[in-house]
């Protein structure tokens, strides 16, 4: 390689020197600034897009919430997720497979009055943390009673609409 190098004019060492410097740059640019410029492009219009969906979803809730209190307050008796209390428990417990445990449903007031026997303690408030959560439902009286076997209560609650 020296010896072809040493063979070159001077002239065509300095083209050579001058091609390799621009292929180098050339090459820099395609493999290192372009991808960085393209994903800082792609980046900026996934944040001006996410900040639209953001802007969207805030004025969104707004409405939503106020026709959720039109909703309440036109229909006393019936639950924010759309469904009297003793429909939203009974298809609640159906979903969560509670349903034999519970032994009577009582109306009272706005809300619902439940027995349960010999239902696991776990089970029991993961359903009535559902039934907060997504029913719009929330329980004012809760008591529990253990049972002789390990986890298992009686119970009873109140259930209200919020």
């Amino acid at each position: 390689m020296n010896h072809w190098w040493a063979g070159l004019a001077p002239r065509e060492r300095i083209i050579l020197i001058i091609g390799l410097a621009v292929l180098g740059l050339l090459a820099f640019w395609l493999l290192v600034v372009e991808p960085v410029v393209n994903q800082r492009t792609e980046l900026r219009r996934e944040v001006m897009q996410l900040t639209a969906d953001h802007t969207w979803m805030q004025q969104t809730a707004v409405e939503v919430r106020r026709r959720a209190g039109m909703q309440r307050d036109n229909q006393p008796g019936v639950a924010s997720a759309g469904g009297s209390v003793l429909t939203l428990i009974e298809v609640s417990a159906n979903a969560a497979g509670i349903k034999a445990a519970m032994e009577r449903v009582q109306p009272e007031g706005k809300g619902a009055r439940l027995w349960f026997d010999a239902i696991a303690f776990d089970t029991l408030v993961r359903w009535l943390a559902e039934l907060e959560q997504r029913q719009g439902l929330v329980v004012s009286q809760l008591a529990v009673d253990a049972s002789a076997e390990p986890g298992m209560v009686s119970a009873r609650v109140l259930v209200e609409p919020r």
